[in-house]
């Protein structure tokens, strides 16, 4: 009894201090509906992480991962993009040694496109460099794709987005259209609009401690229509889901591979899911239905299973 008494302040205490760090956006506040309209990528609730799984294997950023979830019905794709030493994007997550294990010797950036095509993910899937990307777009030109770019400065971001532009622009300028960066922050917003006008964007709030409150803020001010969050984002900011559906904004949750996860995430107002499920997105969609009451007692069980995400969360934000 007594160790339950004390869980049960640990978690309200736990609550009330992200609370605080981060904010409430509470509903009786005045915002306006939002006035950008819903473009074709935004009726996708599914989107294939890292181009999807593929034979049990995620994160792979690979040819056969786009092939095998293309066909499964995807038309909205999630793509990793790092840079190599000779200035090349590359589809791939980071640079551990588990993707590309002859590669481990290279330490990351000092990879070139040359080694980085030459080598299978993880023994057996066929990497992809930005050049093949955009052929991919060409060729199958009824999909949109996001692109996570793991740049960390300024200039890295300009390096990254420029070069992007550029080859779309020698490729097919049409292709920036399907284009969608994932922006992490009103200073990447800037810096990457600056360089092309993307006509769709997310914002993705992985990177970023800021409170609901501007989040929202900050969504309404720049006319976005969808907004990607980490699952414990749910739990511990409540009001947030609610507030970006009143505006009109759309909320993907990544990564997501539970159906009954999806489906109490539903409940709470969540649009769309980022996912390594390797079913398709008509099967998903329908398994992860709502139910028609409020699971309470799922939320708090969901919300204790996050409860050490919830913790790095506040100790990375100290």
């Amino acid at each position: 009894m007594k160790k339950t008494i004390m869980l049960s302040l640990f978690i309200v205490i736990m609550a009330g201090m992200i609370w605080r760090s981060w904010g409430l956006v509470w509903s009786g506040q005045n915002q306006p509906a939002s006035t950008v309209g819903t473009s074709s990528w935004e009726e996708n609730r599914l989107i294939a992480h890292a181009l999807g799984g593929v034979k049990g294997a995620s994160y792979t950023n690979s040819y056969e991962a786009f092939i095998t979830n293309y066909n499964r019905g995807y038309r909205l794709f999630e793509v990793d993009l790092v840079q190599t030493m000779d200035g090349e994007l590359v589809a791939r997550h980071d640079w551990s040694q588990r993707l590309q294990p002859d590669l481990a010797a290279y330490r990351g950036r000092n990879v070139t496109k040359l080694q980085f095509a030459n080598s299978l993910i993880m023994g057996r899937f066929h990497p992809l460099i930005l050049p093949d990307i955009l052929q991919l777009m060409q060729q199958y030109r009824d999909f949109d794709l996001i692109v996570d770019t793991k740049a960390g400065s300024k200039e890295q971001i300009q390096q990254q987005f420029t070069h992007l532009v550029n080859e779309a622009r020698r490729t097919d300028p049409a292709l920036l259209n399907r284009i969608i960066p994932e922006i992490f922050s009103p200073d990447m917003y800037d810096t990457v609009m600056g360089i092309y006008p993307f006509p769709n964007k997310i914002y993705s709030l992985y990177k970023t401690g800021a409170s609901a409150e501007r989040i929202v803020e900050f969504v309404r001010d720049k006319h976005l229509t969808a907004v990607a969050m980490p699952e414990y984002r749910v739990f511990v900011n409540p009001n947030l889901v609610p507030a970006l559906n009143k505006l009109g904004v759309k909320s993907y949750v990544h990564t997501v591979n539970s159906k009954p996860v999806m489906q109490l995430l539903r409940s709470f107002g969540v649009y769309g899911f980022y996912t390594d499920q390797e079913e398709s997105p008509e099967e998903l969609m329908l398994a992860s239905a709502p139910p028609g009451h409020f699971d309470f007692p799922g939320y708090i069980s969901s919300g204790l299973a996050s409860i050490s995400n919830i913790v790095m969360k506040v100790r990375n934000n100290g």
